[in-house]
């Protein structure tokens, strides 16, 4: 997936385990039920992080961001507030 500067994708969860690998430019991912970028870890190309099922998460991206998402399907996006979702706008 390629993100563009600045880009937020709200607190959101998966119904399976998400493996994300930073290829190129940085992004920052942080646990809970609402976007905190003060709460956040960053992640610099060559870095991977594995979220397990069900678990609240959040991104923004500084820069230009492309990453590499693995998972095991049925695959979802499900949002913490279903107002965040940008399918429904």
């Amino acid at each position: 997936m390629k993100f563009p500067a600045n880009y937020q994708i709200p607190a959101h969860w998966h119904p399976a385990v998400e493996r994300v690998t930073v290829l190129s430019g940085g992004v920052n991912m942080g646990v809970g039920d609402k976007l905190d970028m003060q709460k956040t870890m960053a992640l610099s190309p060559g870095s991977m992080m594995i979220l397990q099922p069900n678990i609240n998460h959040f991104v923004w991206t500084k820069e230009e961001t492309i990453v590499q998402l693995n998972g095991n399907g049925p695959w979802a996006v499900t949002y913490v507030n279903p107002a965040d979702d940008p399918r429904k706008k």
